[in-house]
């Protein structure tokens, strides 16, 4: 394998960026039409947004792809107390400092509201806001089924569901750094999550709060066996072309437009992280161009931020209602609270990945440098979450 494969992964951070936005108007949907306003599509002509849940899934896949290619190398003698408290230290001050911002944000939100407009605060807002649910989010246990409905940064169950998922992956680190079989850890993480959407009443992934840190575990351990081929340039000569990495999107959209069985898509998503590390056709050179490659930058901000206008359009959209006595939001409406929603997300995004993501990482680089190729450390920069 090449330098530049060894090292900076071009297409991933890009990626990640066109998957936060998908979650994103995923989010936009459901706040439209829970809130009896109509859906940002309608739901009967295509499940391309209504599935947008399930690129979740390729986060956490991504994740341990990530995070096997950055730290397989930082475990190859075992679990030693520096290399582990540099590990941690590393992958904390990487998510809590936006998590407990974005956290506080909330709380600072809902206290206005409980002061000076209560009537907003319904049913839902009130389950959301539930001071009962706070302590869970700030130890990052609101993916292990403390209770029974989302609260608060209703997006960052996934970031508590990482953060303890990254204990399990140093174990994993070291069995794939002394050789175990890749591909049976791709097979047990999937064989684990068709048992976990057992527990869904319909079969589908959208697990969150209660055992959203098994799809986590599972699809990380996924990304993580799937790096190991990577690594041993398992179908490269494939994989590096663009028909593989441009069919894989078509089958994801088709899954997603048709509203395929939620466990094809995890496969189709295992296939777009290795094809998309693998490439070096017009792919890559498409997923480097400036906007991509921000967008991905700025990825993990715009994931956690547009869940605190999620709360803030929440609460409004009543209002909006009943001001203009809609029924349901007419198309053009949608498509000005679509652009909005996007925008503030965005621009609030930009905000918080300069002035408190960056500092989060290099307060942990001015203390303690964990030894890794300076290529690596580009790539956990700009493609980790």
């Amino acid at each position: 394998m090449s330098d530049r494969q060894a090292g900076y992964l071009p297409s991933l951070t890009a990626m990640r960026g066109i998957a936060a936005i998908w979650v994103m108007l995923f989010h936009i949907d459901v706040s439209l039409f829970y809130r009896n306003l109509g859906p940002l599509v309608p739901h009967e002509v295509t499940g391309l947004i209504t599935g947008g849940y399930m690129w979740v899934d390729f986060f956490f896949i991504l994740s341990g792809f990530v995070i096997t290619h950055v730290y397989a190398g930082h475990f190859e003698t075992g679990l030693g107390l520096p290399a582990v408290r540099a590990y941690l230290k590393a992958r904390f001050l990487r998510i809590y400092p936006l998590h407990l911002f974005t956290l506080l944000l909330l709380i600072f939100f809902w206290q206005g509201l409980e002061a000076f407009q209560p009537h907003l605060m319904d049913d839902s807002m009130r389950t959301y806001f539930s001071p009962a649910a706070l302590p869970s989010n700030f130890l990052l246990t609101n993916a292990m089924d403390q209770y029974v409905f989302l609260s608060w940064n209703i997006v960052s169950w996934s970031i508590g569901a990482e953060w303890w998922t990254y204990f399990v992956g140093m174990l994993m680190l070291v069995l794939i750094g002394r050789g175990r079989a890749a591909a049976a850890l791709v097979i047990m993480g999937f064989a684990g999550v068709c048992l976990l959407s057992l527990v869904h009443p319909e079969g589908k992934l959208d697990i969150t709060f209660n055992y959203g840190f098994f799809r986590c575990l599972f699809e990380f351990s996924m990304g993580v066996g799937l790096y190991r081929l990577y690594r041993q340039g398992v179908w490269q000569s494939w994989l590096k072309t663009d028909g593989v990495v441009f069919i894989v999107l078509a089958l994801i959209g088709l899954a997603l437009h048709y509203d395929w069985s939620d466990l094809t898509l995890p496969p189709l998503f295992a296939l777009l992280v290795i094809s998309g590390a693998s490439n070096r056709a017009n792919f890559s050179r498409i997923m480097e161009t400036a906007l991509p490659r921000y967008l991905g930058k700025i990825s993990y901000s715009v994931y956690l931020m547009h869940g605190v206008w999620f709360m803030v359009f929440w609460a409004y959209l009543p209002q909006l209602k009943q001001a203009f006595g809609f029924d349901a939001l007419p198309l053009h409406y949608r498509t000005v609270y679509l652009v909005a929603f996007v925008a503030v997300s965005v621009v609030s995004a930009m905000l918080t990945y300069r002035y408190v993501e960056v500092p989060g990482r290099t307060l942990f680089r001015r203390q303690a440098a964990i030894a890794r190729p300076q290529p690596a450390v580009a790539t956990a920069d700009v493609v980790e979450k």
